[in-house]
């Protein structure tokens, strides 16, 4: 018997049961190896060149994109930014802007008024309360703002409001020098006030400080002392602002250290307490100097164009920083 009867006559392929099994099992590999097939057919197939065209556009906008980020960032970053004013120069040459006149001055970024002059809390020294170092702060903030940046002493020269501020005694030790009308004798500014010289005025922006007080115990029983460092600028008008090159020409500043003492207490006589003015030291740059030997404040365009105005010692930092020694010098030949 051949191989192909016994295989026919192989018992299992006689079972009907057999033969079903046998027919499901052939029909589903087939379907798996026509998907397998399919799947070698889409792999060997050529791809779509409008889907290979629109993904690479793709990548070429991203890459763009990213590009143009770079360089954008890379162009921000190389861009320079102005440096801010230096706190102890005034440009020698810069746009000078009356809207704006302390801008290129240290006095730029000062307050207005006597707020630019600032105290620590108010605190217990020795025998004195808390509140009497606040009411000695107060005082001193009051001799400045009366000296410096009331308009009656600038501009009216009119002493009476600072005089009042003071003990009787200091009263009577004050008044006659204030009383007395600056020469050219005198040399400098009075020691106690600022007067702005006739001609002149002050802008609307006002004057700016920077300053600092500081409480401690006086040198006798019963005195309480305030030193006082600070700075106050003054921005003067122009009628031809076009011709101006530096603030300087229109911005003057006083730097001044004082010490003010309170005295109380049995060991003064009545007339004595109060407020007292304990020595000092004040300059002046940026100036018209004719003004300055009478003892007035006048801008630093007053000064002739082929003079040595405010001099090479006006940039000493001490003259726009209380942190620093008032400087010797006021910029003004002798």
């Amino acid at each position: 018997m051949d191989e192909d009867d016994l295989l026919e006559s192989h018992p299992d392929l006689m079972d009907p049961e057999w033969r079903k099994h046998a027919k499901t099992d052939a029909w589903l590999g087939a379907k798996q190896d026509r998907k397998k097939v399919r799947r070698q057919q889409r792999r060997s197939r050529p791809r779509n060149p409008r889907r290979r065209w629109w993904v690479f556009a793709v990548f070429v906008a991203i890459l763009a994109v990213a590009t143009g980020a770079i360089v954008l960032v890379g162009h921000r970053s190389s861009v320079a930014t102005p440096p801010p004013p230096n706190p102890t120069k005034v440009s020698q040459y810069a746009h000078v802007d009356l809207a704006r006149p302390y801008a290129n001055t240290p006095a730029d970024t000062w307050p207005k008024g006597i707020d630019g002059i600032t105290s620590p809390a108010p605190a217990a020294i020795g025998s004195f309360k808390a509140e009497a170092v606040a009411d000695a702060y107060a005082k001193a903030r009051q001799a400045i703002t009366a000296s410096g940046l009331d308009p009656a002493v600038l501009v009216a020269h009119d002493p009476k409001g600072f005089l009042a501020l003071f003990a009787p005694d200091q009263r009577d030790q004050l008044a006659p020098r204030l009383a007395r009308k600056p020469s050219k004798d005198d040399g400098g500014f009075s020691s106690y006030l600022t007067e702005i010289a006739d001609g002149y005025h002050l802008l609307d922006a006002g004057p700016r400080t920077f300053g600092t007080l500081t409480a401690r115990a006086g040198d006798k029983p019963g005195e309480l002392a305030v030193d006082a460092k600070y700075v106050i600028a003054y921005a003067f008008d122009n009628v031809h602002p076009e011709s101006l090159t530096s603030p300087n020409e229109i911005v003057s500043f006083l730097r001044a250290d004082q010490t003010f003492v309170v005295a109380t207490g049995p060991h003064f006589t009545d007339a004595s307490h109060g407020l007292w003015i304990d020595g000092g030291q004040s300059a002046y740059s940026a100036v018209g100097c004719a003004a300055a030997r009478e003892g007035y404040l006048a801008p630093g365009y007053a000064n002739p164009p082929t003079g040595t105005g405010t001099g090479g010692d006006q940039d000493a930092p001490g003259y726009y920083d209380p942190k620093y020694p008032v400087p010797t010098l006021d910029g003004c030949p002798a």
